[in-house]
Order: C-alpha cells, then sequence, then structure tokens
C-alpha cells in the first residue's frame, strides 16, 4: 500500500472524511433540510440535519 492511501485511511479513521451529497430533503417552516452523504474515500453514509436559517 502507498503512502498516500495510508494517510487518507487514516484521516477516514480520525473522522476527516471526504464527503459527497448523494440526495437532499428540503424542509419547510420549523422542518430543516436533510442531506445523505457519502465519503469517496471509506463509503461510509450518513444522514445531516440542516437546521433553518433565519
Amino acid at each position: 500500500m502507498d503512502l498516500l492511501g495510508i494517510l487518507q485511511e487514516l484521516q477516514c479513521r480520525l473522522g476527516f472524511h471526504d464527503f459527497r451529497v448523494i440526495e437532499v430533503t428540503y424542509g419547510f417552516g420549523d422542518a430543516g433540510d436533510v442531506e445523505k452523504v457519502e465519503c469517496r474515500r471509506c463509503g461510509t453514509t450518513m444522514v445531516r440535519e440542516q437546521s433553518p436559517r433565519d
């Protein structure tokens, strides 16, 4: 394994992912937006909730 691959794996293990947005659901009123994101390096999928902007 090369040095760049080792460093990228270490970043993901430490929580520094390289996310890309897969899906966005917009909310109205008090509900915020919901984003489904995936890490380009390790493939971890997470859901993030964005608070509404005032």
